[in-house]
């Protein structure tokens, strides 16, 4: 598994095989709370540089059915369950996880899909696949589609 580090700094277990893993047992309740703590602050982390590379995927999206791909979602989703079920985490709550946090990256990139289209609209000549337009003021839509099937860009906020 490929260990990734967040623009902001290093996860110290970004991958399940690097995790140190506390097998002790807590003794209080503050100290079950220190540890889901330390837990989130890795998340918050990923979460950030998961969001920074879902806004690098907006530009190359031609329209919005490209950002939300369900089929993209489905294999994600498929994907994270069966992770949990090897990691010995309910496949039920990853599911339900993913599916929130990738709904939320949908609304996010649909947003930085909308602005930078309409940065580049104003005419400053930029160009972006992302909101572009044809001469005749059309949105492309060429229905270009990935080697897996998925079309254009990775799709959904799951980048």
């Amino acid at each position: 598994m490929i260990a990734f580090t967040p623009r902001g700094g290093a996860v110290p277990h970004a991958t399940p095989s690097d995790a140190p893993f506390d097998e002790t047992e807590p003794t209080s309740l503050e100290e079950v709370r220190e540890r889901i703590d330390a837990i989130d602050a890795g998340l918050t982390a990923l979460l950030a540089d998961r969001q920074r590379l879902v806004r690098a995927a907006a530009a190359f999206k031609k329209d919005e059915d490209a950002v939300r791909a369900p089929a993209r979602v489905e294999r994600v989703v498929a994907a994270a369950r069966e992770r949990a079920a090897g990691a010995g985490l309910s496949p039920a709550v990853a599911e339900a996880v993913w599916r929130a946090m990738i709904g939320a990256f949908v609304e996010f990139e649909l947003a930085e899909h909308r602005r930078t289209g309409a940065e580049n609209e104003d005419g400053d000549g930029a160009e972006n696949g992302a909101g572009a337009e044809n001469e005749d003021g059309a949105e492309n839509e060429d229905g270009a589609e990935n080697e897996d099937g998925a079309e254009n860009g990775a799709g959904d906020g799951t980048s």
